[in-house]
């Protein structure tokens, strides 16, 4: 029964991704990629494919692909000649502009993938390659650790956070000597959405998972205070803009992360102008251009101070559904593979449009 459930899993997977590259091939300007695609051009669009990965995994897995190619588009439709750059052959070059996906790139293969793809970025940059972006700005990916120290420098209200050292006695004692309580959130430092988050109720839970993490080669987690509330705030800014934003919410009566695989609610109407530029503000303070919040509100109540729970450079926006599915949960909107109200066709144009916006904001193509 286990292997038949598997085996549907890897079905639906599929169709999923043939839908989505089918309306990637007819959405893509492949005529116009081609007129301003130049071998010698000097700005060029990196594309890493998830090295030492195959291309198969570029090709059948993630959104890198889209992404890779919403920045050709960007550029092309903008009129800007660009080069096509593969994987380690970055490393030959010595000038140029390259923009590039934030995403896994290990060339020398260490434990800590967000590091080795830091430390690859900052060698490139080291060689006369300008990166967009940056691999200071980078460093935000997937480095949940990283994160919270430069929120508590910057001074951004947060959650409640401890960084565990694993190698050391376990302490719940935060920067102020308070202790947090149970129940808590334990972050893995390299992780994305709802992956590497774990509820822990009690101390002995708590220490055996902090022993599988450690046998598992993590050398820090995050012990972090649970927030009462069942809905947070995906922000997507591109320089100083909110150009994408949507409400998650948890429907059901427990905890969980709001992640839109889990069944979550979707609102992309409420927005909490009173906060736009508060949130603008602590953008503009991490140093990035573009990047994507999640905030909540304690207690759900917009009147109280907002909580930033994570920010990261490299994000997927979740686009709004059609009009033919107001009022239906987001879920059946995002199993609609066919038509002119697919997911795949809405996802395929809101990257496309948010890659040209920030294209734009780097300054690389001419602004509406």
């Amino acid at each position: 029964m286990a292997s038949q459930s598997k085996l549907s899993a890897i079905r639906d997977q599929a169709r999923k991704r043939v839908a989505l590259l089918w309306d990637i091939a007819r959405l893509t300007p492949w005529r116009t990629l081609r007129r301003h695609h130049d071998r010698s051009a000097d700005t060029i669009v990196w594309v890493h494919h998830r090295y030492p990965q195959t291309w198969f995994h570029w090709l059948l897995r993630e959104d890198t692909i889209l992404k890779d190619l919403g920045l050709a588009v960007g550029l092309a439709r903008g009129g800007v000649k660009f080069r096509i750059v593969g994987g380690r052959g970055i490393d030959k070059l010595t000038a140029g502009t390259a923009v590039w996906t934030i995403h896994p790139y290990n060339p020398d293969r260490v434990d800590d993938y967000a590091a080795g793809m830091v430390a690859a970025v900052r060698r490139i940059e080291t060689n006369g390659v300008v990166m967009v972006p940056s691999a200071d700005e980078a460093e935000w990916w997937e480095n949940k650790v990283f994160m919270h120290r430069r929120f508590e420098e910057l001074g951004i209200r947060a959650p409640r956070t401890v960084i565990d050292v694993l190698s050391e006695d376990l302490s719940l004692a935060d920067g102020d000597g308070s202790l947090l309580g149970f129940p808590l959130l334990v972050k893995e430092p390299h992780s994305q959405g709802s992956a590497g988050l774990h509820k822990v109720a009690d101390i002995e839970t708590l220490r055996r998972l902090r022993a599988t993490m450690a046998a598992n080669g993590e050398r820090e987690l995050l012990l972090q205070e649970l927030i009462d509330m069942d809905r947070d705030l995906r922000v997507t800014m591109v320089g100083d803009r909110v150009v994408h934003h949507y409400f998650r919410i948890n429907t059901t009566a427990e905890w969980q992360p709001t992640s839109t695989r889990r069944g979550s609610e979707v609102d992309f109407v409420t927005f909490p102008e009173q906060w736009r530029q508060r949130i603008v503000d602590v953008f503009e303070s991490t140093g990035m251009r573009t990047g994507a919040f999640d905030i909540c509100w304690a207690g759900n109540d917009l009147a109280t101070e907002p909580i930033f729970l994570e920010v990261s450079p490299s994000y997927t926006p979740n686009p709004p559904p059609p009009d033919s599915f107001a009022g239906r949960p987001y879920y059946e909107f995002k199993k609609q593979l066919r038509g002119p109200d697919s997911f795949g066709a809405a996802f395929v144009k809101i990257v496309y449009e948010i890659q040209a916006d920030v294209l734009a904001t780097w300054g690389l193509v001419p602004s509406d």
